[in-house]
């Protein structure tokens, strides 16, 4: 599991292996719409309401991924992404001064 905060209007934010970004948020119907960027693809998710879980498949050897944003402000979503075990790791961030 990865958790992430998103916020409404900032750059994509590397969650796993994919990137998530934020799009709109209807705080009143507790919707909101993010943009998937997985294995050079991109795929809006609109209008999509709380604790719903948003599937998709990703990798060279597709495995299911899952999105779940279970809390919603007036610019921001959190949430995590369930990753299968056999998916790959994230790359880690290079370390200063190597």
């Amino acid at each position: 599991y990865y958790e992430f905060t998103l916020r409404k209007g900032a750059p994509a934010e590397n969650v796993g292996t994919i990137k998530l970004s934020l799009k709109k948020v209807d705080l009143k119907h507790s919707k909101f719409t993010l943009l998937v960027s997985s294995d050079d693809k991109s795929v809006e998710k609109k209008d999509r309401t709380l604790d719903e879980p948003i599937q998709f498949y990703s990798g060279k050897n597709p495995a299911l991924f899952e999105v779940v944003v279970n809390g919603i402000g007036k610019k921001t979503v959190t949430g995590y992404l369930s990753t299968p075990k056999s998916a790959p790791a994230p790359m880690a961030a290079p370390t200063p001064g190597t």
